[in-house]
């Protein structure tokens, strides 16, 4: 695979596009979920001017790998290609095979969204199914729709149980769960079919992470690990009262599937705080979780998940102790999935305390457990710059002590004189150098060139030189 990759790669660097084409149909047919692949075809399609091809077949890239960082320039760059003749072979390599679905929906009192949730979904599934127990206008709202059914239910404070209910009303190949506060975005519509098709046929169970989109206080949050899409009949199901999560029939961490992200994308605002603490989301979330961790102390994802809330709730040291338990108990469960988002929380928690130490710990375990975590890396160096600024300090401090230190400093050991004389005031003007401060560090070079000494003169000239060529290229930058 590797060396038909590098060959792939070769032939894209050195024009030979149609050799790149056959190479990247070759790959495909051997691995049509692989995105790399499609990646490849749809350069080698580009530069030969077939755009509107090209622009299929990155969107089936896209679709296999929605957080790629290549989708933006390249969506741009098609725009200036001509569409080119239709690609018979290139449709039939996008051709999936035909399922159907069912999106489930839970609702309680959703009238205020229900409808906007159910007219997103209109064209991109079969049938949906409502498990309601409102006392609202959510169920008359629903049943003015052909292809929603309402299934009443009581809620037994437990998500996954609901769900698993919801299960036994759907009769299609797939299941796509939506939340009543989130619509399906409409350039979306054909995805679910078309990524159920595409993952049909793998012979492990597939959980499918959609791209959820949130809103929260003015901001758009993205979250790929909403486990929503998965076959009916391969024995998957809901384990957990809330923030449930799919698994097999022998649980969440005792028989292996297969997990990935895809591009369907729903925008989601149910979690503006307005609406949480309307809702009463967190008591609710934070009361269910103690009964699960009652239920099933060993399970890490009840104790992130409770950390997580316990957050949101703003009981922060309750919250740390939750997520180092959750870490404890990772260490026992090797197919728990979040051990990633547990140092994440904890990185950030030591960041806003300031405890650089403990923020880095948290770094380096996430980098250990996976070394190209961009959050860590990011992170790492921030606490590094932190740790920076202090040392600068201290190191400033220090100079400052050493040359006041001469007015009490009496012993038989004679101390270095050039540290009061200019050594202190050199090292001042390093740190305020290095520290972007142009004007305090030209103001110690100064007092140091103003001593009699021709080497150390001709030094701290060179530094004075630097810095006023730095405040012209800063000029020059503002103009």
């Amino acid at each position: 695979m590797l060396s038909k990759q590098s060959s792939l790669i070769d032939d894209l660097r050195n024009r030979r596009y149609k050799d790149a084409e056959t190479a990247s149909k070759d790959l495909i047919r051997a691995n049509p979920l692989e995105a790399q692949s499609w990646v490849f075809l749809g350069e080698a399609l580009m530069h030969q001017g077939y755009g509107d091809a090209a622009n299929k077949v990155f969107q089936r890239a896209w679709l296999l790998d929605p957080e790629a960082t290549w989708v933006a320039p390249i969506l741009h760059t098609l725009k200036s290609v001509p569409l080119g003749d239709e690609r018979v072979d290139i449709e039939g390599l996008l051709r999936v095979r035909k399922v159907t679905i069912t999106a489930g929906i839970i609702s309680c009192n959703m009238e205020d969204t229900i409808v906007r949730c159910l007219e997103s979904l209109q064209g991109a599934v079969d049938h949906i199914v409502l498990l309601d127990c409102s006392t609202d206008r959510t169920a008359e709202l629903a049943s003015q729709f052909a292809n929603v059914r309402v299934i009443p239910f009581v809620w037994e404070d437990d998500f996954a149980a609901a769900r698993n209910r919801g299960l036994t009303h759907m009769t299609t190949d797939w299941v796509f769960w939506m939340d009543a506060d989130e619509f399906l975005i409409k350039e979306d519509v054909d995805t679910i079919r078309e990524v159920a098709g595409l993952y049909h046929d793998s012979p492990l169970p597939v959980i499918l992470c959609l791209w959820q989109i949130n809103f929260i206080q003015g901001q758009l949050k993205h979250n790929f690990a909403q486990t929503r899409i998965f076959p009916l009949r391969r024995g998957l199901r809901y384990w957990g009262r809330v923030h449930e999560q799919v698994g097999t029939e022998l649980g969440l961490y005792h028989a292996e599937a297969s997990r990935h992200k895809v591009k369907v994308r729903v925008f989601h605002d149910g979690y503006e705080p307005e609406i949480m603490a309307s809702k009463g989301k967190i008591d609710r979330n934070l009361s269910l979780l103690r009964m699960m961790i009652q239920e099933e102390p060993g399970n890490p994802a009840w104790w992130f998940y409770q950390g997580r809330e316990l957050l949101g709730a703003g009981q922060q040291e309750e919250a740390v102790k939750s997520l180092i338990e959750a870490e404890r108990k990772a260490g026992t469960q090797p197919l728990f999935g979040r051990l990633l988002e547990i140092y994440k929380f904890l990185i950030d928690i030591y960041f806003l305390r300031r405890d650089w130490k403990k923020a880095e710990l948290y770094c380096k375990k996430a980098l250990d457990y996976q070394s190209d975590f961009p959050d860590a890396h990011y992170m790492l160096a921030q606490v590094r710059m932190k740790q920076a600024d202090q040392l600068y300090k201290d190191a400033e401090l220090g100079l400052q002590q050493a040359k006041e230190a001469f007015h009490s400093f009496r012993s038989i050991v004679a101390p270095d004189h050039e540290i009061a004389e200019w050594k202190s005031d050199a090292g001042l003007g390093d740190i305020a150098f290095r520290s972007g401060k142009l004007a305090m560090a030209r103001k110690c070079y100064s007092n140091v060139s103003r001593k009699n000494n021709a080497s150390l003169t001709n030094v701290i000239s060179k530094k004075l030189a630097a810095i006023e060529a730095e405040r012209q290229r800063l000029n020059q930058q503002s103009e």
